[in-house]
């Protein structure tokens, strides 16, 4: 009784681990974690205040709470970070906003709406490829997993991404030019 009492309370708590804490020392994972604390440093560097572009940028990372990224070409982890996604998508009641397929890949983005049109506070994006692994070089089909939270402007993010030059910078921007009206 003690040790079905015991399983009881711990499961929740082992199931709640996120897939990111699981995969950041994982040796065939890239994991990228940007701290509330780095985007406050970066809106605080010497940047000229009267450049739109750089008052953009100031403005979106002081919104941003989290901001983690994983990719990987292994199948079996592949098949974990987009069964993790729909787990996710589900059980957070996040809306897909746009489904891009383009040759091989396949882009998911899904979304916490909040009362405004264009900010939401919570962007999750998936990225698939398909495809054969290449004998000349030893990287499989990519699948890139991205969490950012906090209020998040659809129209700003992309420029973070590429400034920032990270992996779905691609994606994103085509995101930012489907959803403006």
């Amino acid at each position: 009784m003690k040790t079905t009492f015991l399983f009881l309370l711990i499961a929740p708590m082992l199931m709640a681990q996120s897939i990111f804490d699981t995969y950041q020392a994982n040796d065939r994972v890239t994991y990228v974690s940007i701290s509330p604390q780095m985007f406050s440093m970066l809106a605080k560097l010497n940047i000229n205040v009267e450049d739109p572009e750089a008052q953009e940028f100031i403005e979106l990372v002081t919104q941003i709470r989290t901001f983690k990224l994983l990719r990987t070409d292994d199948p079996n982890i592949s098949t974990t970070f987009s069964d993790w996604t729909q787990a996710y998508v589900n059980e957070n009641e996040l809306v897909e906003l746009m489904q891009v397929r383009e040759e091989e890949t396949t882009v998911y983005f899904y979304a916490l709406q909040s009362d405004q049109d264009h900010i939401v506070d919570e962007l999750v994006m998936l990225v698939k490829e398909e495809g054969e692994v290449s004998d000349r070089l030893e990287v499989g089909p990519q699948t890139v997993v991205l969490l950012i939270q906090g209020s998040i402007d659809l129209y700003r993010i992309a420029s973070l991404t590429q400034k920032l030059d990270l992996p779905a910078g691609d994606e994103l921007k085509k995101l930012k030019n489907q959803v403006r009206i």
